[in-house]
């Protein structure tokens, strides 16, 4: 195992999909669920990262290629998808699992939620939030740079470690959510639905600039 890779994806990976900031996104999507749903939650959220990016390491460009598919559209369309739901987040149409009347809720309501939120862990929180196209670029990005079998071990290797170190911040948020009331959670969820319209316009500008910039260079080459 190479352990230039596992550190340098670990690194890459740890500044792009920022564990600990994305703890609030993560405690705005389930609410104030169960504590023991909130780490099954963060178990399958960072179950479904995992996958994602493992894959990417081995086949991420080959299944974009064969679909067509440039990695900046990819970007683009993620950075939509990401840029509605933090609107949504902004204007007060979130999670149904958020509850600030403080009404009891029977065993009924409480499943309903959960399943609503189940819905919203692998879309889009797991792709395109966490393991979405900046995260798979990188990925792909150090695997290239370390092409042999050593190499990949570790980057993938660095890669589930970072996600470890995910899973474990998701699965404590329900103890960090015991200490936040509801007007605190409610100012939580305006914010990082702030932060997530940023980081889907950020997307959005960045798939743009690649695709203008790839056809300008396209069309220089074409001139000569």
């Amino acid at each position: 195992m190479s352990l230039a890779a596992f550190l340098k994806v670990f690194m890459a990976l740890f500044a792009m999909m920022n564990p600990i900031g994305n703890t609030g996104i993560f405690i705005s999507t389930v609410g104030d669920l169960p504590a023991a749903y909130k780490v099954r939650a963060a178990l399958k959220t960072s179950l479904a990262v995992l996958i994602i990016l493992e894959i990417s390491i081995f086949a991420g460009t080959a299944i974009l290629q064969v679909f067509g598919i440039s990695l900046a559209a990819f970007q683009t369309a993620g950075g939509l998808i990401v840029l509605l739901i933090g609107l949504g987040m902004v204007t007060g149409k979130e999670n149904s699992s958020h509850k600030t009347e403080g009404t009891a809720r029977s065993l009924a309501d409480v499943a309903a939620d959960e399943k609503a939120v189940d819905s919203k862990l692998i879309v889009p929180l797991a792709m395109p939030i966490l393991g979405g196209p900046g995260s798979i670029t990188t990925v792909i990005t150090v695997a290239a740079a370390f092409p042999t079998l050593e190499g990949r071990i570790g980057t993938a290797a660095g890669t589930a470690a970072l996600v470890v170190t995910l899973f474990l911040c998701f699965a404590l948020s329900g103890f960090v959510s015991r200490f936040l009331s509801d007007h605190a959670q409610e100012i939580i969820l305006r914010f990082m639905g702030l932060i997530l319209v940023a980081i889907g316009a950020d997307m959005i500008l960045g798939g743009i600039e690649t695709s203008v910039g790839h056809a300008f260079g396209l069309a220089a080459h074409t001139g000569r």
